[in-house]
């Protein structure tokens, strides 16, 4: 009789280890919520890069045509990179500057993720090399620079 007692005594009980499946469980499902938001994490990393990265080839153009024309225009990837970005679009907005009619606000925004409701944006002032006629400034004339020792 003492020998069957010893031996019911020496093994884990079923609720002792239910508890320890139950917390094996608890932990499994933590981790793996744990990488499933890393993961996000990477993925929306990503699409910010590559969304930088465009718009940055956008305004690197908008530079290259020195004086872009006014107003909103709109499109997609597609032409420029067959079969790559499809989530990816683009706008770029054109303003004259009302103070100065040498000067140009050019605003490009790249939107993507789902819906294309993240957006990254990019703004730059660009200068006419030759502004229109009747404005202030003659083709290679510097506004006055402030000479050394005077106040402004």
């Amino acid at each position: 009789m003492k020998r069957s007692l010893h031996a019911v005594r020496a093994g884990f009980t079923l609720l002792e280890v239910m508890i320890a499946i139950a917390f094996i469980g608890v932990a499994a499902t933590a981790l793996l919520s744990l990488h499933h938001t890393n993961l996000q994490s990477v993925i929306k990393a990503q699409n910010l890069t590559r969304a930088a990265m465009l718009a940055q080839g956008l305004m690197s153009q908008a530079e290259l045509d020195r004086f872009p024309q006014t107003g909103m225009f709109r499109g997609d990837f597609a032409q420029l990179y067959p079969g790559e970005y499809r989530n990816f679009r683009w706008e770029r907005e054109v303003v004259q500057s009302p103070l100065f009619p040498d000067i140009e606000k050019v605003r490009v925004s790249v939107l993507y993720g789902p819906g294309f409701r993240d957006r990254f944006t990019l703004v730059e002032f660009l200068r006419n090399p030759s502004p229109p006629e009747g404005s202030s400034i003659a083709p290679g004339q510097a506004s006055p620079a402030p000479t050394p020792g005077s106040q402004g």
